[in-house]
């Protein structure tokens, strides 16, 4: 009702329209509102079933509201404070949420959850899937934990995964390996092995744990080898020790102390050579009393330097032990070292017949502690890679006088200095070098560098460079002329070719390619030249050679007259041809065929005499 009068109180505002009807012709309605508007409040003031307009304007409300919650998405759940009222979905959701992140109790209790619905559960399907994901999460880390030990939290996360996951007989096998069944009874066993020195068994227990199947269990048994490795080592140095001890002489006890003291406190023998230790420990002191009774102080001294990291709190209050245990650390020759050497020496009283000794001691610890101190310095100096630096850090190692143990170490750091500083001088000029070199101007380039001394520290980095930019430089200008003979090649002048590319001494970087190509071209000229040069005639192809007459003696070459012969005896001159397919011997000469007669001359023959051979040695037919 508060409503309606409202309304009818906002329209009585306006004017009616028989008020309009009788105003001025001048009169106007207010300016605020149009005319029309004021008319449609009039019409519906008028109108008596308005109110029936009002259960239509909720349902459209309504009807808007209904359809903004439709297309516009609700909000998420809040996931850090869980309400008791909450859908399955907010907890399939917040459990997604909560692996993401990696929470393992919020994913346990969420696959706790999720495994109990029924499979006719709306988000069932989702639910598998999702348990599946979490499944092999939860297997994953277990296995990171066994790998670290932690059995009882990899226990407890193998025992979350449901029946209904994909990876549960993956963890039921790991479950089973990793409880404290066999897998637990081998490492009792190699334990046990161990501590009586039962090599053998303890191998034997490494080798089954490898055979459980488990990644776990073989991770085991790889601790248990390097461990039975170590223990091992610990008894050799045991057995070792008590057999220096054996020979009872004050050397070999020190020794034998000294060794059982490297045993390691996890060593199944520690105790034992602890035991062993304090055994020896007053046999030495006995001996080291016998010696300064003797008057063997620097004897007695350098026995209880031996065994002064072994020595207790006990022993801490005699002379001899705070100067033996002071010479100890000074022996390391650090500046730590010597300071704390300084400050034991300086306990021992002036009434102690060791107070001299310690005396002399001191002054030489003071003055090495010096040594160190320049050094250690000057190192830091140096650290720096500058030029004021080095200067500074050669200064400082200077100050350790001649004599001294350190001054051999300064004097080679102070040639790795001035080394480094020769270096710092020479760059500038190796770094010219190479910027010339990277704008191709080579020439340039080898001119600075040959103001490198021989000496200088970059040396053979100059030699390398220089090789490397003077094989550029010759190709540059090589190249060229190997162009131009290959130019002249494809042109068929070969020979002019070969004589162009001859022009590239052997030092130069591209002879062995221009020898390459000359050897190529020469072969080809030679092809070339084969080819002009006509074919010789087949010795088949030559006239045969003329019988040889009855009874007619070969003449001998050097017989034959420069007369004119008769028709007879007259051969043509041979032909090539012939000459090569049948050379006569002087002892078998062959007459060539005699050109054909004339009539004139076969008219009257005329008898040949013949002549008697002399009586010659018997010829040597040719083979």
């Amino acid at each position: 009702m508060k409503v309606l009068e409202v309304w009818q109180r906002w329209c009585r505002r306006f004017p009616k329209s028989g008020e309009l009807a009788i105003a001025p012709r001048g009169t106007t309605a207010p300016e605020s509102l149009p005319a029309r508007w004021q008319t449609y409040c009039q019409r519906l003031m008028a109108y008596e079933g308005w109110p029936w307009l009002i259960p239509f304007l909720i349902s459209g409300a309504t009807l808007m509201t209904a359809t903004a919650w439709l297309l516009v998405l609700p909000p998420l759940p809040d996931c850090r404070h869980p309400g008791l009222i909450m859908s399955d979905g907010d907890r399939l959701y917040c459990a997604d949420q909560a692996a993401l992140h990696g929470n393992l109790p919020s994913l346990a209790h969420a696959i706790e959850t999720v495994s109990q619905w029924p499979e006719d559960h709306p988000l069932f399907p989702q639910a598998k899937r999702r348990v599946d994901e979490w499944s092999a999460a939860l297997l994953v880390i277990a296995r990171q934990q066994l790998s670290q030990g932690n059995i009882d939290l990899a226990t407890l996360l193998l025992k979350k995964i449901p029946t209904m996951a994909a990876g549960y007989s993956q963890a039921q096998e790991l479950l089973t390996a990793t409880n404290a069944g066999e897998g637990g009874n081998l490492l009792a066993t190699a334990e046990a092995a161990l501590r009586q020195q039962d090599w053998g068994l303890a191998l034997l227990q490494v080798k089954l744990m490898n055979q459980l199947g488990t990644d776990y269990w073989r991770e085991q048994a790889q601790k248990l080898l390097v461990r039975i490795s170590q223990e091992q080592d610990a008894w050799v140095q045991l057995v070792q020790a008590r057999d220096l001890a054996a020979w009872l002489t004050a050397n070999e006890l020190a020794e034998a102390v000294m060794l059982a003291l490297k045993i390691p406190p996890q060593a199944v023998v520690y105790s034992q050579a602890q035991a062993d230790i304090r055994r020896w420990i007053p046999e030495v002191f006995t001996y080291a009393e016998e010696r300064l009774a003797a008057g063997d102080r620097e004897g007695a001294l350098a026995l209880i330097e031996k065994i002064a990291p072994a020595l207790d709190v006990s022993y801490h209050n005699r002379p001899i032990v705070i100067l033996g245990q002071a010479k100890a650390l000074a022996a390391k020759g650090t500046v730590l070292g010597y300071w704390e050497a300084i400050a034991r020496g300086q306990q021992i009283p002036s009434t102690d017949p060791f107070y001299g000794a310690a005396q002399t001691y001191l002054k030489t610890w003071q003055q090495q502690l010096r040594n160190q101190q320049h050094l250690q310095w000057a190192s830091w100096l140096a650290s720096s890679r500058l030029r004021w630096g080095y200067a500074l850090a050669i200064a400082q190692a200077r100050q350790v006088p001649l004599g001294q143990p350190e001054r051999g170490q300064a004097q080679g750091l102070i040639a790795l200095w001035q080394r480094d500083l020769r270096t710092i001088d020479e760059q500038p000029l190796l770094h010219g070098a190479i910027a010339l070199a990277q704008q191709k101007e080579y020439r340039a380039a080898l001119t600075v560098l040959n103001h490198f001394p021989p000496n200088a520290v970059l040396a053979r980095v100059v030699a390398n460079y220089r090789d490397d930019w003077q094989a550029k430089l010759e190709e540059i200008e090589d190249r060229p002329i190997l162009d131009r003979a290959i130019r002249l090649a494809q042109q068929g002048k070969l020979e002019e070719a070969i004589q162009t590319a001859e022009q590239i001494g052997r030092d130069r970087a591209l002879y062995r390619e221009a020898l390459n190509k000359i050897w190529q071209w020469d072969y080809e000229l030679s092809l070339r030249q084969r080819q002009q040069v006509p074919p010789p005639t087949p010795w088949w192809e030559s006239a045969p050679p003329a019988p040889k007459r009855p009874f007619e003696r070969a003449a001998e070459p050097e017989s034959i007259s420069p007369a004119t012969p008769t028709p007879e005896v007259t051969t043509p001159a041979p032909t090539p041809a012939a000459s090569s397919t049948s050379t006569p011997t002087p002892e078998t000469t062959i007459a060539p065929a005699s050109p054909s007669p004339t009539p004139e001359a076969t008219a009257v023959p005329m008898p040949i005499p013949v002549q008697p051979p002399l009586a010659e040695p018997a010829p040597t037919a040719t083979p």
